[in-house]
């Protein structure tokens, strides 16, 4: 039985750090040659080559309300004409506020519904500002805490609000911009992702951040939107978050185009929100997008704002600083937030762990698509994301990930799944009658095709190993040197499953060392769209956990005809065996 076709039956205090200074330019080569068990046969590996070293800070406080007020201190001078001041509990009343705070050229702080935190007080203290902003009503920033701010201003104390969040950012809109204004952005009110990158595009262009429910306008926003009839709308986030019908009412409010900015996930809409604003940038702001508040504290300042996972550094994220130019990273948060390894892969510096764990993830949710209408593709769609994924890694990273002959254009086509399929069927070493789907040979054949040309270029190999330690090993050290996800022989190999990241205690696996514990891996299950998508496994899961990740041993019985690259008979050399198709160059 191929790969494919069981699966088709249906188993489904204040602080401001300076973490580092322009290091030495000197890219991080590793020059390796890895020997890996097939036969006798040994290949060279080429790891990704990081771009020259960026200036790298953190802004940081030991909480968010600190850290709100580090950012301020590093980038605010005393006399500012005002200080925002929203509550750190919740993201809607600062989220409208970042772009007023940045058209006045003032800081945004945080504070609790009853107290106003030391470190918020100590740069109050600090700034001198010449008026004080409350954003939102006295359910979230309280009266007691507004008669206290009067203290720290020789001007007024003054509070924007309205009866809900939709009418509060509408409030903060009136208050902040005259009508005619070149952009209105148009964000969700339910949750804040989409509208962190946005926050900072909208200061920049001097524009002001509404919200809105998925499928309809609120009133307040609405009459905001007459007043300012501006020019252009711009929707952030996808129709998920703000539908399509929302989108045709908007046109109502503007005389030119309602645009949207939308990515695969919260980390591609902060790359898109980027990409549309900034030509070019010196500085880039990094921040993380599991949570709000240390982002929308920096977006007043008006650079890119770019959300990362704070375990590691997509690739895609690195490319986007690149194609900006910058020159400084500034990391906003802790090192709980965003780890110092994450932040020395954006400024593409050397660092090494002191707690000796290595997290790499090539993931790129524009690489993402899913074997339907046909259940039994899974190889096929593995195939086109890995080299999806490795097309955006080279992006990042360098030609380094993608050797000379690369031809691979990212590509989500059905059409093109389709082709890669009927291709595999044609080149595996399985007999088609009675099958669906294609073995590892027509797997690997099929990348180093479509990949690079010639299913005989040998970027791709299919590797079998005795233990399912030794062939995870092999797996993340060939991701992590080449920059190429593994593909992995799930359900006893009877579905394809890619492995683009890693979690290890030891030595690193960019460099090329297999001396490491595996905590676990990041996967891609190409089964459907509801399935397991940049999922973290465990070892324990790969070892004991639902079929679809669980790593077993290769039990069929087909592909019974000689290979003509390597030789061997499938069956032969899979069989109870742990299979993996890994780039080893």
């Amino acid at each position: 039985m191929g790969v494919g076709e069981r699966r088709a039956r249906g188993y489904g205090g204040l602080v401001m750090i300076e973490t580092g200074v322009r290091l030495a330019r000197s890219p991080r080569l590793f020059g390796l040659l890895l020997t890996v068990w097939l036969g006798l046969s040994a290949f060279p590996l080429v790891a990704p080559v990081a771009a020259d070293g960026a200036d790298l800070v953190r802004y940081a406080g030991p909480d968010r309300y600190a850290t709100a007020a580090a950012i301020s201190a590093a980038s605010f001078p005393p006399g500012v004409s005002s200080a925002y001041v929203a509550t750190g509990t919740n993201f809607p009343d600062a989220l409208a506020g970042a772009a007023a705070a940045a058209a006045e050229n003032a800081p945004t702080l945080l504070v609790t519904p009853s107290t106003i935190p030391d470190a918020t007080a100590a740069e109050l203290r600090r700034l001198q500002p010449g008026r004080i902003v409350i954003l939102g009503g006295p359910t979230v920033v309280g009266e007691n805490v507004a008669g206290a701010l009067r203290a720290y201003t020789g001007g007024p104390v003054v509070r924007i609000a309205g009866a809900d969040r939709y009418a509060t950012a509408a409030a903060i809109s009136a208050t902040t911009f005259a009508p005619g204004v070149a952009k209105a952005y148009v964000a969700t009110g339910a949750t804040f992702p989409d509208a962190l990158g946005g926050a900072a595009a909208a200061g920049r262009n001097g524009a002001p951040v509404l919200l809105v429910a998925r499928d309809w306008v609120p009133p307040a926003v609405a009459a905001e939107l007459q007043r300012l009839a501006p020019a252009e709308i711009v929707i952030l986030g996808g129709t998920g978050a703000v539908s399509a019908a929302v989108q045709d009412t908007l046109q109502g409010y503007t005389a030119g185009s309602v645009v949207r900015i939308a990515g695969t996930d919260r980390y591609d809409t902060s790359l898109a929100i980027s990409r549309a604003t900034y030509e070019s940038a010196t500085t880039v702001y990094l921040a993380t997008g599991a949570n709000f508040p240390d982002a929308l504290a920096g977006a007043p300042l008006r650079g890119p704002l770019l959300l990362t996972p704070g375990e590691y550094l997509p690739p895609a994220v690195r490319a986007e600083i690149v194609r900006l130019g910058a020159e400084r990273i500034i990391v906003l948060g802790a090192a709980g937030a965003i780890r110092d390894s994450t932040a020395h892969d954006a400024a593409g510096l050397p660092y090494e762990p002191a707690d000796g764990r290595w997290i790499g993830n090539a993931f790129d949710g524009r690489a993402v698509r899913f074997q339907q209408p046909d259940p039994a593709a899974c190889t096929a769609t593995a195939a086109m994301l890995m080299l999806n994924m490795a097309a955006y890694a080279a992006a990042a990273y360098g030609a380094a990930s993608a050797p000379e002959g690369f031809a691979w254009t990212p590509t989500v086509s059905y059409e093109v799944q389709a082709a890669i399929l009927a291709w595999e069927r044609e080149h595996m070493t399985q007999p088609v009658a009675g099958t669906a789907g294609s073995d590892p040979h027509g797997w690997r054949n099929a990348l180093n095709h479509f990949g690079w040309g010639s299913m005989e270029s040998g970027v791709y190999q299919d590797l079998a190993f005795g233990s399912l330690d030794a062939a995870i090993r092999q797996a993340i050290v060939s991701a992590a040197t080449t920059g190429k996800p593994t593909g992995l022989l799930m359900g006893n190999g009877t579905h394809a499953v890619v492995l683009h990241g890693w979690d290890v205690n030891g030595g690193d696996p960019r460099a090329g060392s297999f001396d490491f514990a595996v905590n676990g891996v990041y996967l891609t299950d190409p089964w459907q769209p509801n399935g397991h998508r940049n999922y973290y496994v465990p070892m324990a899961g790969l070892v004991g956990g639902s079929q679809s990740v669980r790593f077993g041993p290769y039990l069929e019985l087909d592909s019974t005809a000689v290979d003509p690259i390597d030789g061997r008979i499938g069956r032969d050399e899979w069989y109870g065996q742990y299979v993996i198709v890994a780039a080893v160059r």
